[in-house]
């Protein structure tokens, strides 16, 4: 009598298996990052979801009133992002206020954030100064990587601008 033996009951299982052990990393994976933690709009998921239309309008009205810019940094670009070099240890960063519509500067709010994209263990809310047309900020960079720059700007009730600037340590 012959013994003919299948492979493919046992092909069956394994991919079975594998398939179990890909679900299982993504939602390890997922479960690092969620985002409620993205503090983008310097607020808690569930109020940005609840009033993100009027988050748009408020922005869009910023946007018509000013146009930011980074000053005297070298960059690159790295998947549609315009990403800034800084350097390990203190940095000052300016950025380039373009006054569309002739406001006055020094009533803006500035809330300032300084993030890793990965994780919010290292956030730090800087302190922002007006000279000029330019904002300024001090930050140390403890960690070479990528960082951002998150910023709040508050003309008014009705015009809030948020801005996302990648950096990256040389």
């Amino acid at each position: 009598m012959e013994n003919n033996k299948s492979f493919w009951p046992y092909g069956i299982l394994i991919s079975l298996g594998l398939i179990v052990i890909a679900c299982i990393v993504t939602i390890f994976i997922a479960s690092k990052a969620p985002v409620y933690e993205d503090n983008f709009y310097f607020d808690s998921y569930q109020n940005v979801e609840l009033n993100y239309n009027e988050i748009q309008n408020r922005q869009k009205t910023f946007d018509e009133n000013f146009k930011l810019s980074i000053k005297d940094k070298e960059s690159f670009v790295h998947k549609k992002n315009q990403v800034y070099y800084i350097n390990e240890g203190q940095n000052e960063l300016r950025i380039a206020i373009e006054n569309l519509k002739d406001y006055d500067l020094n009533k803006l709010q500035i809330q300032t954030l300084l993030s890793r994209p990965h994780t919010n263990i290292n956030d730090e809310n800087l302190q922002a100064r007006l000279e000029g047309d330019d904002i300024v900020f001090a930050f140390n960079i403890k960690e070479k990587g990528v960082w951002q720059i998150l910023l709040k700007i508050t003309q008014d009730e009705n015009s809030v601008g948020f801005f996302k600037f990648f950096l990256q340590t040389k």
